[in-house]
């Protein structure tokens, strides 16, 4: 994951949960990622909100 040099943001965040396996070739990750769109639309959002919330 360190040697991808992937910026995070929606896109590659949505890309990378789609299928984590094409985006980073290599890895030792098991995850097969998250298929349903609209899963992936809900998961980034609630990522959003969680990271401009304050602790």
């Amino acid at each position: 994951m360190k040697k991808s040099r992937i910026v995070w943001n929606d896109k590659t965040l949505d890309r990378f949960l789609s299928a984590p396996l094409a985006m980073v070739p290599g890895s030792s990750m098991t995850y097969d990622g998250v298929p349903d769109p609209r899963e992936r639309a809900d998961l980034l959002a609630y990522l959003r909100q969680a990271n401009d919330t304050p602790a």
